[in-house]
């Protein structure tokens, strides 16, 4: 086992945790629960093959924004981000989302069959959107929470207006809410996290 690697995870999801814990938004209390009841020794870790993706050029950009929110869970990001293994959903292409969509988006697991630890029905991850990119409406059974770890993000929900929430704020979906995202001229980093039902993909409305 790569003692390095696993304290430097456990770092990251401490240091997750803590920061919700600071916030009471919709959803919060609900994702400190799952994650406190997740085995996270270290017979339980594994390192995944880690996998890299064009849209982490602009990883550096967005973890010197969130040292200005979280320094602690920014240096745990920088500590961790080689051993990340990022993927993007198959059905998530250009032609559906638009020219150059593939190339700025990205998410990577912590925890889940892709992360460090396989979870009890929860997944809990990083996402990143490049600059002026849209995330279409779509919806899940499993209820989610964002954190936004960088500003200028804006999110739809219902199909209503894109509302631009600020850094460090929090983002709830229950289960089969339709939800989009945008970003304008600046990168997104986020956090994310399915509490339930995790495995039914996310859909694209049509």
């Amino acid at each position: 086992m790569n003692q390095d690697l696993f304290d430097s995870v456990r770092w990251m999801i401490g240091a997750i945790a803590r920061g919700l814990n600071a916030r009471h938004g919709e959803g919060v209390s609900t994702v400190l629960e799952r994650l406190a009841e997740q085995p996270l020794g270290e017979a339980f870790f594994r390192e995944p093959d880690p996998a890299t993706l064009p849209v982490l050029r602009h990883l550096p950009q967005c973890i010197g924004e969130t040292m200005l929110l979280d320094s602690d869970l920014a240096a745990a990001i920088a500590a961790t981000e080689d051993g990340l293994r990022w993927r993007q959903s198959s059905t998530y292409s250009d032609a559906v989302l638009g020219e150059g969509f593939a190339d700025n988006y990205g998410w990577a697991e912590i925890i889940g069959p892709n992360g460090f630890f396989a979870g009890d029905d929860v997944l809990l991850g990083l996402l990143m959107l490049g600059p002026d990119r849209h995330y279409r409406d779509h919806y899940h059974p499993a209820p989610e929470l964002y954190w936004p770890l960088t500003s200028g993000s804006l999110w739809s929900r219902d199909s209503g207006p894109f509302e631009e929430k600020p850094q460090g704020s929090t983002i709830w979906h229950p289960p089969m809410t339709m939800h989009a995202t945008k970003t304008g001229g600046a990168p997104l980093l986020a956090v994310w996290c399915w509490t339930r039902d995790v495995g039914t993909p996310a859909k694209l409305a049509s």
